[in-house]
């Protein structure tokens, strides 16, 4: 698989410091993971569901090994190359998805498809779904990833029978 043709993801936080005095970190994302499937990068992990502002410069520090965290709000670039064809998953958490280059397509396990282009947004609320890529053209989305209870369907969750969905921890 060649490497992506996008430009690296750039990460700006602006921050005070324990003197309080104003900090810009610029940078390129820290963590990438980068696969025959596609590529995806960690920008920031936050371990604790409201943002604490005296620790976000520790937050930035984090090196992930990992990209997703069902137990963390946390900000990650997705490329997904041509052709590509997304194998049917869910995560235990709300996705706040833009796509900033190409164009997708979302999959439902019931086949319902939704085309999603660059500045279309996504609100992914713990379900199961699949990203393909029908173009000749690379694509890439931004998300906001905040944990989320289990979806329930009759008392079961989405990992369980009859839905046995696969539960993505990439």
């Amino acid at each position: 698989m060649p490497a992506t043709p996008l430009p690296s993801p750039r990460r700006i936080l602006t921050a005070t410091d324990s003197q309080g005095q104003p900090v810009i970190l610029d940078d390129t994302t820290p963590f990438a993971i980068d696969n025959e499937e596609l590529k995806a990068f960690v920008g920031y992990v936050q371990p604790d569901l409201i943002g604490k502002p005296d620790q976000a410069i520790k937050y930035s520090e984090y090196k992930p090994t990992k990209i997703s965290h069902d137990d963390r709000v946390s900000l990650r670039w997705v490329d997904i190359p041509p052709d590509y064809k997304g194998d049917q998953h869910y995560t235990n958490t709300f996705d706040y998805i833009i796509v900033t280059h190409g164009e997708l397509e979302l999959s439902l396990p019931d086949g319902q498809t939704k085309n999603v282009k660059v500045g279309d947004t996504v609100v992914q609320a713990a379900n199961i779904h699949a990203w393909n890529n029908n173009t000749d053209q690379w694509a890439r989305f931004v998300g906001v990833v905040v944990p989320s209870e289990s979806v329930k369907v009759n008392g079961k969750t989405l990992d369980q029978p009859p839905i046995n969905g696969y539960h993505a921890q990439f």
